[in-house]
């Protein structure tokens, strides 16, 4: 039904403009009730809203971008994880430095005040998940590096935890206070189920619908892949982000912003990547030195994206610094896709 569906997309500029029209429409308002029901079970599991953004939105509005990767690999085999690699830094670019200058631009208030605390925790976490990538992919030890992202994931998921519990213990009026406001509510999980599927079938048509245009406009594969392909699978964290930054919950939508790139990387690539050599007895192949331009990019909008973080005072100026940083991304992109 999904193929016959994505098919239809993909059958003319027509329905595919019209897509991509209507799945924004339909995003925003399944990430609207993605944003309602994930703040009910954070207040209800009494964990700070830094945990919950790292946590319960990154994984949910990654989601999609896990499942697309799971079927490329099954599609592409070998030569997914060179698409696979393109995605995940254009997406990771794209998080850290497109989602905080947009919220940045739609937050209703003058200055934002932040807690560096969460910024150094996933500061680090991130920072561990890019090396491993680095290292195992210069080396070529592809299974190793599998495992080690995985593994990394788990630990950072069980150090939320133990965070979790000593902010019980240091704000125990706040955390009940928030939890007797929402003890009444239930967590609607059908709700929760149908907004989760309306994303990946959303993010899914996009793609196609986008594809379809890239494709009758010969836009190179490099571009589509960092930059448009990238831009689409990043919709639900953005939109995510931002609501959450019209509720004044900063904390979560910076969080999610670094959560999602830790969980892209740890689990999006991580696991796929386990399967396809342990299950389909894949052997991947990609050229190193080809990336290290995107590496480069990576790490100085990381760089950029925590230097302002420890600013601990960000204004909306701020985010032109992150939009100018993306533009001179895309136009590298740009010359060494068509003038190298």
């Amino acid at each position: 039904m999904l193929d016959k569906y994505l098919s239809f997309v993909a059958s003319n500029w027509l329905t595919a403009v019209f897509t991509l029209i209507v799945v924004m429409i339909i995003l925003n308002y399944s990430t609207a009730l993605l944003e309602e029901q994930l703040s009910l079970i954070g207040k209800k599991l009494k964990i700070p809203t830094s945990v919950r953004g790292a946590t319960f939105d990154a994984m949910s509005s990654s989601l999609p971008e896990l499942l697309t990767s799971l079927a490329w690999l099954i599609i592409l085999k070998e030569k997914w994880l060179e698409v696979g690699i393109w995605t995940i830094w254009g997406s990771a670019i794209f998080n850290i430095l497109i989602i905080p200058a947009l919220v940045l631009m739609f937050y209703t208030g003058q200055k934002i005040k932040l807690s560096t605390r969460w910024v150094k925790r996933d500061s680090i976490f991130y920072i561990l998940a890019i090396l491993i990538f680095i290292v195992g992919l210069y080396f070529w030890q592809l299974l190793y590096m599998a495992w080690a992202l995985i593994f990394l994931y788990m630990v950072y998921v069980i150090y939320l935890y133990l965070q979790s519990r000593q902010h019980r213990q240091d704000n125990f009026e706040k955390v009940n206070q928030d939890y007797n406001s929402v003890k009444d509510k239930k967590v609607n999980f059908l709700i929760l189920l149908i907004s989760l599927i309306l994303i990946y079938v959303g993010v899914e048509a996009s793609i196609v619908a986008a594809n379809f245009i890239w494709e009758k406009l010969h836009i190179s594969i490099l571009i589509v892949s960092l930059v448009l392909l990238a831009s689409l699978t990043s919709i639900p964290d953005t939109l995510l982000s931002i609501k959450s930054s019209k509720k004044w919950d900063i904390d979560a939508w910076l969080s999610n912003a670094v959560g999602s790139n830790i969980f892209d990387i740890c689990i999006w690539l991580g696991l796929p990547l386990l399967i396809g050599i342990l299950f389909l007895w894949l052997s991947p192949k990609v050229n190193f030195y080809d990336n290290v331009g995107v590496f480069i990019f990576l790490l100085i909008s990381t760089i950029a994206y925590f230097f302002l973080m420890h600013k601990k005072t960000l204004s909306k100026k701020d985010s032109w610094i992150l939009f100018g940083l993306y533009f001179l991304f895309v136009v590298y992109l740009i010359f060494i896709a068509y003038f190298k």
